[in-house]
């Protein structure tokens, strides 16, 4: 088989995202306001920074798809942006951090609506144009379905056990 054929598919990857999307909300629907705003994990996060930094970078997702910056969409300075993930993550822990939590769960939801609306407007070719074609300062030519598991359920899936850690 090629990689053309072991690629993503539309189908697979939106059930992907429900999938993942569906197991982290069964989660955090079990928990008390206590386990979302209290304990924290090494680096200092809460339950509550978790998930808004899962809604920040799925409304960063939803300007990809829209043709407009990812760094703008996400707030941060060139600089910032070229650093790493981790000074994006702290910039965006550190401004949302005091966010109450009906805010935070209510930004994920909303975020999470786009992108599925924005993702069921995209046909299989959509998802198959090169990344750069969304985002026109990159120069990458992987197909944009490659780049959204990244922002969507690999996301999910690496955040939840982090998540129940914290908890735990």
């Amino acid at each position: 088989m090629t990689d053309s054929e072991n690629a993503m598919s539309r189908e697979n990857l939106l059930r992907q995202i429900d999938f993942h999307w569906n197991e982290l909300q069964t989660y955090l629907a079990t928990l008390t306001e206590d386990q979302f705003t209290q304990p924290t994990d090494a680096a200092g996060w809460t339950v509550k920074d978790h998930v808004i930094h899962i809604a920040i970078w799925e409304h960063a997702e939803v300007a990809v798809l829209d043709g407009k910056s990812k760094r703008e969409a996400l707030n941060v300075t060139p600089e910032t942006w070229d650093a790493d993930d981790d000074a994006i993550n702290a910039v965006i822990q550190q401004r949302y951090h005091d966010l109450p939590l009906d805010e935070v769960l209510h930004t994920l939801r909303e975020n999470h609506e786009r992108l599925l609306e924005k993702l069921d407007s995209l046909t299989e070719a959509d998802l198959r144009l090169p990344y750069r074609q969304y985002q026109p300062d990159s120069d990458d030519d992987h197909a944009l379905i490659e780049w959204l598991p990244w922002d969507t359920f690999y996301h999910y899936r690496d955040h939840l056990p982090w998540i129940k850690a914290i908890v735990a």
